[in-house]
C-alpha cells in the first residue's frame, strides 16, 4: 500500500490541478501560522508546488493553487485554493485554515504551567567501548552480543516513536551511531540544553546488563537515591539577596525530581512488564547513583534491558522483533509519564 501512495497522490493532484481558481484576496492565514500553532512539519516539494503536512500519524496534502485538501492519502476535501501572498507565504482563507488547525490538533495551552519540552535519550557505551560481552558458542564458530549495538538500535527507535508521537517536542540522542562518548560528554550534552520557564526535561540512560552469574536475567530500572543531593541550582546564578536560601531552594528541587525520576522508572518498568513480562523477569525498580543519573540535572533514570551474559535472554535481544518490543515498553512508559505530568494542561 505504501508503493501505491506516491501514484495516489500525482493522480488525484493531476486531476485537481486542471482548473485552478484565482485567489480573491492576499489576505489570509499564513501556513507557516499554521505549523507554529500545532507543532507539524512540512515537506514542500518547490517543482511541483505540492506540500506534505505531517502530525504525528496525521498527514494532510496541500497543492498550491488546488482547491483540494488529501488528508492521510485516502479523503480528499475541496477548499478554498491556497495562494502565495506578494512576499512568498502560502496562505489560506480563514475558515480553511481553521479547518487545519482542528484536523491537526493545537498545541496545547501552557498558560504558566510546566512541560516536558525535551525528552534525552542516552545510548550508553559505543565506539571503542563496547559495553558488557557476551559470548557464545554456535557450533564451531563464537556469536558475540554487544551492549552497545543492542541499546543504539533501542535508543534510535524510541527517539523516533517518539519524534512521531511529539513532534512539538524536542527529542535528542547522546548518539545516534556507534561512537565513544565519555560519560561527562553525555551528561554536557542534557545539561547544556537551555530551557524556557515553563519548560522541563527528562533523562533516559538505555543499559544492557551483565554479571558473573550467567543465570541472572530480567529487565530494571534505576533511579537515584531519594536522600542523595547534587547542587542543581548554583548560588552565584541568584541574586544576592536569595542566594543565603540556595541550599533550601536546591533541596525543594532535588526532592520534586525525586518523585519525578521515581514516577518515570515506574512508568517504563509497567511499560516493559506488558510487552515483555512473559518473557523476561521483571527485577523492579533499583536505587543507585550511577554518574549520568547523577550528573544529569533533571529528572533521570537508567534502563537494563537484560542481562547479555545470559544465553537465552542475550540471544533473544538479537532479534530486531524483540528488541522492538522492548522498545514499545519503554515507549509507553515514557508517554504515560509525559501523560500525567502534563495532565492539567489537558484539562484545562
Amino acid at each position: 500500500m505504501r508503493l501505491m501512495k506516491p501514484f495516489l497522490f500525482s493522480c488525484i493532484f493531476l486531476f485537481i490541478l486542471v482548473h485552478i481558481p484565482a485567489a480573491a484576496a492576499e489576505s489570509g492565514m499564513p501556513l507557516g501560522e499554521i505549523l507554529e500553532r500545532t507543532g507539524a512539519h512540512l515537506q514542500w516539494d518547490a517543482m511541483r508546488g505540492i506540500g506534505r503536512i505531517e502530525k504525528g500519524e496525521k498527514v494532510l496534502v496541500i497543492s498550491e493553487n488546488s482547491p483540494y485538501l488529501l488528508v492521510n492519502y485516502r479523503e480528499v476535501q475541496p477548499i478554498t485554493s491556497p495562494w502565495r501572498s506578494p512576499d512568498g507565504d502560502i496562505l489560506f482563507s480563514e475558515e480553511d485554515g481553521n479547518k487545519l488547525l482542528d484536523r491537526l490538533g493545537l498545541l496545547p495551552d501552557r498558560d504558566g504551567q510546566v512541560y516536558i519540552s525535551t525528552i534525552i535519550i542516552d545510548a550508553g557505551h559505543g565506539g571503542k567501548d563496547p559495553g558488557a560481552i557476551g559470548r557464545f558458542s554456535a557450533g564451531s564458530e563464537q556469536q558475540l552480543v554487544r551492549e552497545k549495538d543492542l541499546v543504539l538500535t533501542v535508543s534510535k527507535t524510541l527517539a523516533e516513536k517518539l519524534g512521531t508521537r511529539y513532534p512539538e517536542k524536542n527529542i535528542v540522542l547522546t548518539r545516534d551511531r556507534d561512537v565513544y562518548l565519555t560519560l561527562e560528554e553525555r551528561t554536557e550534552i542534557a545539561n547544556g540544553i537551555e530551557l524556557g520557564e515553563q519548560e522541563s526535561m527528562i533523562f533516559i540512560s538505555i543499559h544492557a546488563n551483565a554479571s558473573l552469574n550467567s543465570k541472572a536475567e530480567g529487565f530494571e530500572v534505576w533511579y537515584l537515591p531519594p536522600n542523595y543531593r547534587r547542587e542543581l541550582i548554583d548560588p552565584a546564578s541568584l541574586d544576592k539577596s536569595a542566594r543565603e536560601v540556595a541550599p533550601i531552594l536546591n533541596t525543594m528541587l532535588e526532592e520534586e525530581y525525586t518523585v519525578e525520576s521515581i514516577l518515570l522508572a515506574r512508568n517504563i518498568l509497567d511499560g516493559l512488564e506488558v510487552t515483555i513480562g512473559d518473557q523476561h523477569i521483571n527485577r523492579g525498580l533499583k536505587e543507585e547513583t550511577w554518574f549520568v543519573v547523577r550528573n544529569a540535572k533533571m529528572p533521570s533514570v537508567l534502563v537494563e534491558i537484560g542481562f547479555v551474559t545470559h544465553k537465552e535472554e542475550a540471544l533473544k535481544m538479537t532479534n530486531l522483533d524483540h528488541l522492538m518490543n522492548l522498545t514499545e515498553g519503554i515507549y509507553n512508559g515514557v508517554c504515560g509519564f509525559v501523560e500525567h505530568f502534563e495532565k492539567p494542561l489537558a484539562l484545562e
